[in-house]
């Protein structure tokens, strides 16, 4: 449908959606694109038309969640296939996350101040009440008030966003219910019961390193139970310190350090992406057995194109594919308080996260293991 360049694309819009017939409007505008593998939509080109107009009824009042047909596919979207997705509508009526499960985001950092990530970041309380430029938990960590960056140069309570961590943080816990943006899939209800969020942070400035067991150790002993890793190394050789750090955040996480459970479940669980080099093959640590390695599957049932395969992949889940057009990618928070499609096994590791989270937070107690965790989720 045309309409003259000189009415607002909002007016006409409100217009077309009064004329019988017409069940669903999507304002094509003019985006800017920031990098290969990203598309950003400024929040403030987002039409919320004034008649209610989507596909199926959306279980929050969140704008953009009916962009996000990872969470919920009916097959109407052009190419797609009716259930390729999560049916995570199902899953929220048995719950949307609980407060006291902590999924630690080890990745760049993430947008700790976004408006549709605020409220569901986790907080070291201790710091936050304290005195700045003393570790008031005596923790070992100065001013974490989110968690940790570790990056080059930095090894500190700042916390540089960037544009993947604060994605990846989008798809398990962006705020539910809020009027604001998307959904994370264990975001909560509107009643601050959504799951929280530690930034772990690892690269900055665009400078990377290999990653350490410090950070795991961080976030296991500060109560993080899940893990959410959307990186590879190229040979274990390389980081002769991440699997014993693996390792330290699963025997260890939940407990105090008499091996005491203290959090929702004893022990913890790190997903890892399969890769985006198309081939059968993993890079560690995503084939380590004690990990949850993750493929990503496209709107069509396939795996998608990028995506790694290998026997030590555990799960497929939604992670894109944009050859079927941008909006077939995955769509989350960005940095800038933003919001873009991307496409990767980056992106189909934060569903598996944000389902074991809505697991933990359903089932999780006194005695609830991280093998329990594990095998309701595979």
């Amino acid at each position: 449908m045309r309409f003259d360049e000189s009415v607002p694309v909002s007016r006409a819009a409100d217009r077309f959606a009064t004329i019988d017939g017409v069940e669903y409007i999507e304002p094509v505008y003019v985006i800017k694109s920031t990098d290969a593998d990203a598309v950003y939509v400024p929040d403030n080109v987002i039409y919320t038309p004034s008649v209610a107009v989507t596909r199926t009824e959306m279980p929050f009042n969140d704008p953009m969640l009916s962009q996000q047909w990872h969470y919920y596919n009916d097959g109407t979207i052009s190419g797609t296939e009716a259930g390729a997705d999560m049916n995570l509508f199902e899953g929220w009526k048995t719950t949307a996350g609980s407060p006291a499960v902590i999924v630690a985001v080890t990745d760049s950092g993430v947008q700790f101040d976004h408006e549709d990530l605020a409220a569901n970041m986790w907080i070291n309380e201790a710091e936050m009440n304290g005195t700045e430029g003393v570790d008031d938990d005596d923790n070992g960590y100065v001013d974490d008030l989110y968690g940790w960056n570790f990056a080059p140069n930095y090894d500190s309570g700042e916390i540089v966003p960037g544009y993947h961590g604060t994605h990846i943080a989008g798809t398990i816990a962006a705020v539910n219910n809020n009027g604001e943006g998307v959904c994370g899939i264990a975001g909560g209800s509107g009643n601050g019961d959504g799951v929280r969020i530690m930034t772990i942070g690892w690269s900055a400035d665009n400078r990377q390193t290999i990653p350490n067991w410090d950070m795991f150790a961080y976030a296991a002993d500060n109560g993080a139970v899940i893990a959410s890793c959307s990186w590879e190394v190229s040979s274990p050789d390389l980081a002769p310190d991440l699997q014993a750090g693996l390792d330290y955040f699963i025997d260890n996480a939940g407990m105090d350090e008499n091996g005491v459970q203290t959090g929702p479940m004893k022990g913890g669980l790190i997903m890892f992406a399969a890769g985006n080099s198309g081939e059968n093959r993993l890079k560690f640590p995503s084939y380590y057995d004690r990990v949850v390695s993750v493929a990503s599957m496209a709107p069509d049932y396939n795996k998608a194109s990028y995506s790694n395969w290998a026997p030590e992949v555990d799960i497929l889940a939604p992670g894109g594919e944009k050859n079927f057009g941008e909006a077939y990618a995955v769509y989350s928070t960005y940095t800038d308080s933003g919001y873009a499609y991307i496409e990767g096994t980056s992106m189909a590791t934060p569903h598996v996260s944000g389902v074991a989270a809505l697991i933990v937070s359903e089932y999780g107690k006194e005695g609830f293991t991280s093998d329990d965790l594990r095998k309701r989720l595979l």
